[in-house]
């Protein structure tokens, strides 16, 4: 085997290792973003009193404040949804987040503050309100219009 062989073989498996190290990348760089969403989900609902998790009613303060952290993750919801639809986030995780939106936004204090929000500012969660038009199935990666 001459030098300029040894040469190719050597480019060639410099090519591979750095397509590897490129590919490795970009899946660190997908699950540090999708987790950042997670922590963010965490982080509000860690807020919300368990009293609204379980459907009960709340004293008046209460339920403001918890109010404000149900209106934030609506405001979550709706990135998460445009970040699918801009295919940044992945289909395993998209799954369990659509589960999980349809089944928060169906508790009592949930579906009260989305259902305020639809009627006093329209449009404002224009993703969010196209998942609930899809009945929470449809994936927004293939949606064409928001």
């Amino acid at each position: 085997m001459d030098l300029e062989n040894i040469a190719s073989i050597a480019t060639a498996i410099g090519v591979a290792v750095a397509t590897w190290q490129i590919w490795e990348s970009r899946k660190l760089a997908q699950a540090t973003f999708e987790d950042s969403f997670n922590q963010q989900y965490r982080d509000l609902i860690y807020a919300i009193p368990v009293d609204v998790l379980l459907g009960k009613d709340l004293p008046e303060p209460e339920k403001l404040k918890a109010r404000e952290i149900v209106f934030n993750y609506l405001d979550l919801c709706n990135e998460q949804i445009a970040h699918r639809h801009t295919k940044r986030i992945s289909e395993r995780l998209w799954k369990s987040w659509a589960s999980g939106i349809e089944e928060n936004i169906n508790r009592a204090l949930f579906s009260e503050v989305w259902s305020e929000v639809k009627e006093s500012a329209p449009g404002t969660f224009s993703f969010l309100e196209k998942l609930e038009k899809e009945g929470f199935k449809s994936d927004p990666k293939v949606w064409t219009n928001v």
